[in-house]
């Protein structure tokens, strides 16, 4: 029998979804998936200023009983740019999620390791 209560759930989300929808309708989705518990891994990422704004809005609707915050990570790549003489950084994806659960990460230049403890957390799960 699965426990869903003590499941984790993850999103995978491509470009194209984010893509069609409003920074608004980016932010929205977000917030709610992560007040759920859930962790998101974004195919590329948000411009700065979608960051800026979920970020904004995380800090007005926390709630130390139900909602402690969010963590976002990003994994770069590098591109080559002009003949490949210099390189530039994109976003390959990017990792939100409730800070209570994410609880260890090692992020180093071509990774990004996770651990996530459900146990001792608060956040409602699916």
């Amino acid at each position: 029998m699965n426990d869903v209560n003590n499941a984790l759930k993850m999103d995978f989300i491509s470009s194209a979804v984010l893509k069609s929808q409003s920074s608004i309708e980016k932010i929205s989705m977000i917030m709610e998936r992560v007040k759920k518990g859930e962790i998101l891994v974004i195919e590329g990422g948000l411009e700065p200023e979608e960051e800026a704004e979920l970020i904004e809005t995380t800090m007005r609707e926390i709630d130390v009983e139900s909602f402690v915050g969010i963590d976002i990570y990003t994994l770069e790549k590098d591109e080559a740019s002009f003949f490949g003489l210099s390189k530039k950084k994109t976003v390959g994806i990017t990792i939100i999620g409730p800070a209570n659960i994410m609880k260890q990460v090692k992020r180093k230049s071509n990774f990004i390791s996770m651990v996530a403890s459900l146990g001792d957390s608060d956040a409602s799960m699916y």
